[in-house]
C-alpha cells in the first residue's frame, strides 16, 4: 500500500470528529486532504499552500496529517530501536518501566531480557519476553527516574499501534513503539491545545486522539519545552509546535535527536512577522515538504503564491467553492460555521456605495501632488517633516470622517479622547503658521493649507459619510453590523450615540478585525485596509459596503481590478482551468496611466510619512552613549509611534498591556511585543524614573491598602524570592547567562541562555517556571534551604500570582470602562482601588506604527517601554 493510499484511509475509513461534532464528511475537508496527501508525497520536496475558508476544520485536518505524515515516513522499526538500547537502560513495556537486560537464547527462540526492582524484602523479578510477539511494545524512557517501579507514570491504555496498523495495513509487530521523525510546526499554542484536547478519530469501533499517535510540546526562545498531554516515556515530541518562525528555524536545524522531515506554518500572522527566516525554511531541500495554511482573506496571500518554491496551490476561491459545492452532510456548530463562511465567499459583494459632497479628486490629487512636490524638494528636513506630517494626517482623516468636525472638536476639548488626538483646528492653524513663513515653498504650503481648510470647513456641521453611515446603520434593524475605521478615536466619538453604541453595532479599526466572526454586513468607511482586514478580500460575510468620496473611487476601482486578476490567478494554479482568460478584468481604463502614476508618488508619500515618524534609534543611541552615562542598559527589538506623536522603544521580553474594544474576547491582556499590530490600544502607567507594567503597579496599590489575601501576599514573596536567589547566585559566581544555564543545565533543567536572561532581567515579567522539575533543579543547583524545603509550596504560589495578575487584568479593563463611561466603584473596593490607579496612573495612547528591528539595540533602562517625546529623543 502506498504512502497516498494509507492516508486517504483517514476519511475513507475514519471519522474525525471534533468537541464530539463529526466533521470529516463534508466534501470541501475530503477535498483538502486528498491536496495533502498528493502534495506532500510527491517526489521530492514539496511546498503547498493552502488558502482556506477561516474554519477551525482545515487546521484540525493539517495537525492529523502532519503526525500521520511522520508515521508514515519514519523508517525506524522495533528492531532498530531495541538494537540501539544498552544494558541497564530503562525501557517500558506495558507503560511500566524495566531495567533492559538484552537478549537470551532459550530452546532456539530467542527472548528479551527485563528486570524489574524488587519491592520491599523481595529480590530483582526478570521477565523473558518471545522478541517477535514483544519487540513493538518496548519504549525507551528518557525521563529522570532511576527505580523501575510504575510511580509517576499514568496508566492510560492507546490504541496507538492498533489505529496505525489499521491506517496502513501492516501487522502489529512491524508498528514501531515510537516515531523517529518530527514535523515543526509554526501555530498558536492556544489554538494547538484546543484541537490537541478536542480531537478525536474513531475506527473500526474504536477510538484514538492526536497525541495518542504522536507526543507533542510548545518550544519558545530558550525556555524548557512544554508538553501536551500526556508522555509515559518521555519520547521526543514529533509535532514541535512553536510560536515563532525564529524558533521553527532552529529546531529544523538541530541535528539532536529525532529529524524534521515536514514545516508548516499555521495562519497568516507567522508568515508576516517571520518573513525572510521562512523564505531560507521554504528551500531547504532536507525537508520532504513544507506547507503554509492561512484563510484566503489573509493579508499576504499573493507574497507566497507567487514564490517559485510553491508546488501546489489548494485555494478556496468562489469558482473552486462553486464546483464543489454540496448541503452539509452533518450538522453541528463547526459544519454549520463552515458552510456559512463558504456561502459568504460564494455570494461575497463587494458594493460601492459613492457619497456626494466630500473631498473631489481633483482637489484630493492637486494636494497629494503638492505634498509629494515638497516632499522632494531640498527644503529644510525638520520644517519639511513638522508640515507633510500633519498635513497628511488632515487629508486622510477629512476623507475617512464619519462624524462632523464638531463632534471631534467637543470631544477633544473635554478630554473624552485618547491622549494625543490634537484638534483639527488646531492643527490647521499650525499650518497656516508654517506655510506663511516657509519663504520660497509658500505657494505650495498655503495651497495645501487653504486646500485643507476648505475640506475642514464643508464637514464642520455635518458629514456626508456620516448620514450615509447613519441610514445604512438605521435600515439593517436587527443585523449584526461590523464598522471598519481608521483610527480607533472614531468608535470613541461615534459610540457617543446610541444609535451606535447599540449591542449589535461592533466598530473596530481595520486592525483589530476579528476574521474568526462572522457578520451579516460590513460596513468600511473609506479606501483603507489593515493586516487583518480588506474589503476587497474579507470573507467574514457576503455583505460589504465600502463608503467613498468620489476622489477614493480611482484607486479602490484599480485595486478590485488588480483582486480579480489574482482570483482568476488562483483559479488556473489550482488546476481548475487549462487557460487564463484576463480580457475581463483587464479593461484599459483611459484614466489608468494616470491613476497608476499617482499611486506610485502616493505610495512614496506614505512610506516617506511612516520613515521619518519613526526615529533613528542607533543615532539617538550614540547620542545617549557620548553624554558617557553609565546607565543600566536593556536590549531593544522593535520600536514604534503613537498616534499622538510619541515614540516608544520596546524591549525583548517586554509585555504590553492592550486594551481590547468591550465586545473582544479580552477586553485587556498582556501581549509579546512581536504580536502587537497598528491600532492597538496600550495602556501604560504615567510618565516616572522607572518603567513599570501597569498590573505590577496594581499589584502592589491592592497589597500595600491590604486588599490582596494573605495567601496571595505570601505568594507574591515566594514569588519574587526564587529570582532573587538566582541572581544573587549568578553575582556571587560572577557568571553570564550563558554559564548559569550551563549550571543549571547540569541538573537536568533543560532552558538555555534565552530562557535564563528571561527570567532574570529587569524589564521582565515572568512570574515563575512552568514546570515544578525547573524549580526543585534550581534548589538543588543553589542549595537555598527554603527553596530545597518547600519546591511545591514555590511552584504554587508563582500559579497563585499568575491567577491574581489575571484578575488584576479583568479589573483593569472593567476600571477603564468605567472610567471612558464615567461609572464610580463602590468606595472602599478593590474595583475602586484599580479605578483610581487607572484613573491617575494610566493613559492609553493608540498604536499607529512599530516596526520589528532586526537586530536588538542596548537604551538604557529608564527610556524603554513607554512613550518618549520627540524632545525626550533629540535631546
Amino acid at each position: 500500500m502506498t504512502d497516498q493510499q494509507i492516508l486517504c484511509r483517514l476519511t475513507e475509513n475514519c471519522d474525525i470528529f471534533f468537541e464530539n461534532s463529526l466533521i470529516s464528511k463534508e466534501l470541501i475537508i475530503q477535498k483538502y486532504v486528498d491536496f495533502f496527501v498528493k502534495s506532500i508525497f510527491s517526489k521530492g520536496h514539496s511546498s503547498s499552500v493552502a488558502l482556506h475558508t477561516g474554519s477551525v476544520c482545515f487546521d484540525i485536518v493539517a495537525f492529523i496529517m502532519a503526525a500521520l505524515a511522520c508515521v508514515s515516513m519514519d523508517e525506524t522499526d522495533a528492531d532498530e530501536i531495541i538494537a540501539s538500547l544498552n544494558i541497564g537502560d530503562l525501557v517500558l513495556y506495558n507503560n511500566v518501566r524495566h531495567r533492559w537486560l538484552g537478549f537470551d537464547t532459550r530452546n532456539e527462540m530467542q527472548y528479551m531480557k527485563l528486570e524489574q526492582d524488587g519491592k520491599k524484602n523481595y529480590g530483582n523479578t526478570t521477565s523473558w519476553l518471545p522478541v517477535e510477539r514483544n519487540k513493538h511494545k518496548i519504549k525507551p524512557y528518557n525521563g529522570t527516574a532511576v527505580t523501575t517501579d510504575g510511580r509517576g507514570i499514568r496508566r492510560k491504555k492507546s490504541n496507538r499501534s492498533d489505529f496505525i496498523s489499521y491506517i496502513t495495513g501492516k501487522p502489529l509487530s512491524e508498528i514501531p513503539a515510537t516515531t523517529g521523525v518530527s514535523a515543526v510546526i509554526v501555530a498558536d499554542r492556544a489554538v494547538f491545545d484546543r484541537i490537541q484536547k478536542g480531537v478525536r478519530i474513531e475506527y473500526d469501533e474504536k477510538s484514538i486522539t492526536l497525541l495518542d499517535i504522536v507526543p507533542a510540546s510548545y518550544y519558545t526562545d530558550g525556555e524548557e519545552p512544554y508538553q501536551f498531554g500526556n508522555n509515559p516515556s518521555k519520547a521526543e515530541p514529533v509535532l514541535k509546535i512553536a510560536g515563532r518562525v525564529s524558533v521553527a528555524r532552529d529546531l529544523v536545524l538541530d541535528k539532536h535527536g529525532n529529524r524534521a522531515v515536514g514545516l508548516m506554518v499555521i495562519g497568516s500572522e507567522p508568515t508576516s512577522k517571520g518573513a525572510s527566516e521562512l523564505e531560507d525554511l521554504l528551500e531547504r531541500k532536507s525537508l520532504k515538504f513544507t506547507h503554509i495554511s492561512m484563510s484566503i482573506d489573509s493579508e499576504n496571500v499573493e507574497k507566497y503564491v507567487d514564490k517559485k518554491e510553491i508546488s501546489a496551490v489548494f485555494a478556496c476561491t468562489k469558482d473552486f467553492l462553486l464546483q464543489h459545492l454540496k448541503p452539509t452532510v452533518v450538522y453541528n456548530p463547526f459544519t454549520n460555521e463552515l458552510d456559512k463562511q463558504v456561502n459568504n465567499i460564494v455570494n461575497n459583494e463587494v458594493r460601492i456605495d459613492v457619497i456626494d459632497g466630500g473631498c473631489s479628486w481633483d482637489v484630493y490629487r492637486d494636494i497629494r501632488n503638492t505634498l509629494f512636490i515638497i516632499r522632494q524638494s531640498n527644503w529644510d528636513e525638520e520644517r519639511k517633516k513638522n508640515f507633510i506630517v500633519p498635513a497628511h494626517s488632515l487629508l486622510n482623516l477629512f476623507t475617512t470622517a464619519v462624524f462632523p468636525m464638531e463632534a471631534m472638536e467637543s470631544s477633544v476639548a473635554n478630554g473624552e479622547l485618547q491622549l494625543g488626538v490634537a484638534s483639527p483646528c488646531a492643527k490647521i492653524n499650525e499650518l497656516w503658521k508654517a506655510a506663511e513663513s516657509s519663504g520660497s515653498f509658500e505657494l505650495q504650503c498655503i495651497f495645501v493649507a487653504d486646500a485643507l481648510d476648505d475640506l475642514y470647513k464643508s464637514i464642520l456641521k455635518d458629514s456626508p459619510k456620516y448620514q450615509a453611515l447613519r441610514e445604512l446603520v438605521k435600515n439593517s434593524f436587527g443585523e449584526k453590523i461590523a464598522i471598519i475605521i481608521p483610527k480607533a478615536y472614531y468608535a470613541d466619538i461615534l459610540k457617543k450615540e446610541p444609535l451606535f453604541s447599540d449591542k449589535r453595532i461592533y466598530i473596530m479599526t481595520a486592525n483589530r478585525f476579528d476574521t474568526s466572526q462572522s457578520y451579516d454586513k460590513v460596513i468600511v468607511v473609506g479606501d483603507f485596509s489593515g493586516k487583518r482586514f480588506d474589503a476587497l478580500k474579507c470573507r467574514a460575510t457576503a455583505d460589504i459596503i465600502v463608503l467613498l468620496y468620489e476622489c477614493e473611487t480611482h484607486w479602490f476601482k484599480r485595486r478590485k481590478r488588480k483582486a480579480l486578476k489574482f482570483e482568476k490567478k488562483l483559479n488556473l494554479i489550482s488546476g481548475l482551468y487549462n487557460n487564463l482568460d484576463e480580457s475581463a478584468i483587464d479593461e484599459f481604463d483611459e484614466d489608468d496611466e494616470t491613476v497608476e502614476r499617482f499611486e506610485g508618488e502616493s505610495l512614496d508619500l506614505n512610506e516617506y510619512v511612516d520613515t521619518i515618524s519613526i526615529f533613528d534609534i542607533r543615532k539617538f543611541v550614540a547620542g545617549v552613549a557620548a553624554t558617557g552615562e553609565n546607565a543600566q542598559m536593556s536590549e531593544v527589538t522593535a520600536i514604534g509611534r503613537f498616534t499622538s506623536g510619541e515614540q516608544i522603544m520596546f524591549s525583548r521580553f517586554y509585555k504590553a498591556v492592550v486594551y481590547n474594544p468591550a465586545y473582544s474576547k479580552e477586553t485587556i491582556s498582556e501581549t509579546d511585543v512581536d504580536k502587537l499590530n497598528a491600532g492597538d490600544r496600550l495602556v501604560f502607567t504615567k510618565r516616572d524614573n522607572f518603567t513599570r507594567n501597569i498590573v505590577d503597579s496594581v499589584f502592589d496599590a491592592l497589597q500595600a491598602s491590604r486588599k490582596l489575601s494573605k495567601d496571595v501576599c505570601d505568594a507574591a514573596d515566594k514569588a519574587f524570592w526564587w529570582k532573587e536567589i538566582l541572581r544573587d547566585y549568578q553575582k556571587s559566581r560572577n557568571l553570564s547567562y550563558r554559564q548559569l544555564a550551563k549550571q543549571l543545565n547540569g541538573f537536568g533543567c533543560t532552558v538555555q541562555e534565552q530562557g535564563i536572561r528571561q527570567w532574570l532581567v529587569s524589564d521582565s515579567h515572568i512570574v515563575g517556571p512552568r514546570e515544578e522539575s525547573t524549580l526543585r533543579q534550581i534548589a538543588e543547583m543553589t542549595q537555598d534551604p527554603d527553596l530545597l524545603g518547600d519546591v511545591s509550596g514555590y511552584f504554587n504560589a508563582c500559579r497563585t500570582v499568575r491567577r491574581q495578575r489575571k484578575k488584576i487584568l479583568e479589573l483593569i479593563a472593567k476600571a477603564i470602562e468605567d472610567k471612558l463611561s464615567r461609572n464610580q466603584p463602590p468606595h472602599d473596593s478593590v474595583l475602586e482601588i484599580v479605578y483610581n490607579n487607572v484613573e491617575n496612573l494610566s493613559e492609553i495612547l493608540e498604536l499607529e506604527v512599530i516596526t520589528l528591528l532586526d537586530e536588538g539595540v542596548s537604551v538604557p533602562i529608564n527610556l524603554i517601554n513607554k512613550p518618549i517625546t520627540d524632545m525626550e529623543v533629540i535631546s
